[in-house]
């Protein structure tokens, strides 16, 4: 009787623990969150049963040094303030063996592109093109703050088809050995030629993303696109038309992609 007993409370145990597996397994929710003020990154994790928390939500750092070199060189905006929890938006979350991905993880490819066998290095072509640099990213940026981020891919790759290069090129010395007044002067003609062949293309390219965005009956994204082709065009009659036609303040905020319940909590914890 009693070798049985012990037999029952052994399945028992081991039920327990397997049961006690999966639910962790299933509970545990785990992700990546970006901020477009100084392209920060933070990896997030917390334990919910049934809709109730078991944890606060633990953050770590994960900006990488190729932004931090993009804020210190002033290519894009960086206030240097901790970015509020409406400013940092969902890139990855995981759990129970579920991920949602949102369109923010488009540029966070391209900026952890910097390895050396990687196809594209960034960080290298900003370097060693600092006036297309100085073009590219904060329209990069700009896009992003108006959630566009399916344009990244099209802005980049035309500067680099701009700069007549491949994305990774190999650090260049002639850069390296230029003098203050000799880098000035490359990256000034850097940024003319930069500017008339790149923001004719960004107009074209913001007018059809508008009108896709109409026709996605998306007029937040929309209204921001036409926005931003009138800032290439500001004497077009065509676009202020199609901009009328928008409420005078629909938002003051760029179009958000609704995701899961991901880290918001009053115990949350912050880490580096």
């Amino acid at each position: 009787m009693t070798s049985r007993l012990l037999a029952f409370a052994l399945i028992g145990l081991v039920a327990l623990v397997i049961g006690a597996g999966v639910v962790m397994s299933t509970s545990t929710h785990s992700g990546e969150q970006f901020a477009v003020d100084g392209f920060q990154t933070r990896s997030f994790s917390y334990y919910e049963v049934f809709g109730i928390r078991l944890s606060a939500t633990t953050y770590f750092d994960r900006t990488g040094n190729f932004e931090e070199t993009l804020a210190k060189k002033k290519w894009i905006t960086a206030t240097g303030n901790k970015p509020t929890d409406d400013q940092w938006i969902t890139v990855e979350h995981v759990t129970g063996g579920r991920a949602y991905t949102s369109d923010a993880q488009i540029l966070l490819d391209y900026l952890a592109m910097t390895a050396t066998e990687g196809a594209i290095d960034l960080h290298t072509w900003s370097i060693n093109n600092p006036g297309y640099a100085a073009i590219m990213w904060p329209e990069v940026q700009t896009a992003a703050q108006g959630n566009m981020y399916i344009l990244v891919p099209d802005i980049i790759h035309h500067m680099l088809h701009l700069s007549g290069s491949t994305g990774h090129p190999a650090k260049s010395q002639e850069i390296a050995n230029l003098n203050k007044e000799e880098l000035a002067t490359l990256t000034a003609q850097q940024t003319q030629k930069g500017t008339e062949i790149l923001y004719p293309y960004l107009k074209n390219l913001y007018l059809e993303a508008a009108k896709a965005a109409q026709g996605a009956d998306d007029p937040t994204r929309a209204k921001f696109c036409y926005e931003q082709a009138l800032r290439f065009d500001p004497m077009s009659t065509e676009i202020a038309a199609e901009l009328a036609k928008f409420p005078a303040e629909p938002t003051e905020q760029p179009a958000k992609e609704v995701t899961p319940d991901d880290s918001k909590s009053s115990e949350d914890e912050s880490e580096k």
